[in-house]
């Protein structure tokens, strides 16, 4: 669905910052419980768009075949907050999507995000990158923890296109979902026309990254 401010207002944080993601709390341990449980309860006290309210996602195998070359290996680029969504610039179109990933685990990852086309390099590239690891390790290549030697090529990959992929970006990483750290650098070096969205990248807080998704092999 097309995500309007209006829509965002009411579950923003007294930072300002509307959470995608439940809050784990602090560390897991026995010792800690007391001071976990009081993390966590403050943590549901704190507005969150996914428990509290009534954010329809759009299926995003449902936008395949008219954004992608190609069903099975098409790539669609877009700009996404897969967690802290701030205020977001009125001159794009942003969408709350779920994107089905990671092979026969089926992962389902909501963000907030505009579509973006890429360069036609970088495009082929990521079509590359999603043909390789298509049905990666039969099926279940379901983050980056899964596979070093998957994580390594893909990192050796974007490297060598001058991108980077650091923490934020590494736990998204699994089949159909290909990850880049959004910056200035990035931003240019993947796309041509960026116009209002560079700033966003300069917020470490709720910082953005560059999805290039494909179809998941199940």
């Amino acid at each position: 669905m097309l995500i309007e401010e209006k829509m965002l207002t009411a579950f923003r944080g007294e930072d300002g910052l509307c959470r995608l993601k439940p809050e784990r709390g602090g560390r897991y341990k026995y010792t800690d419980y007391p001071e976990l449980l009081a993390e966590l309860h403050e943590s549901a006290k704190r507005p969150n768009l996914m428990r509290d309210g009534a954010l329809k996602t759009v299926f995003t195998w449902n936008y395949f075949e008219e954004l992608s070359d190609r069903v099975d290996h098409g790539i669609v680029a877009m700009l996404a907050f897969t967690n802290l969504v701030p205020v977001l610039p009125i001159t794009r179109n942003w969408m709350a999507f779920q994107h089905q990933a990671a092979g026969h685990a089926c992962r389902q990852t909501t963000f907030i995000g505009t579509v973006l086309e890429p360069k036609p390099e970088i495009k082929l590239a990521f079509i590359e990158i999603a043909r390789a690891n298509f049905y990666a390790r039969g099926g279940w290549f379901e983050d980056a923890q899964t596979d070093q030697r998957l994580t390594d090529s893909y990192g050796a990959t974007i490297h060598a296109l001058g991108l980077s992929f650091g923490e934020q970006a590494r736990a998204e990483l699994c089949e159909s979902i290909y990850p880049v750290d959004a910056n200035t650098s990035s931003m240019s070096i993947c796309f041509h026309d960026v116009g209002d969205l560079t700033y966003l990248t300069e917020d470490e807080h709720a910082k953005p990254l560059i999805l290039f998704l494909s179809a998941n092999s199940d």
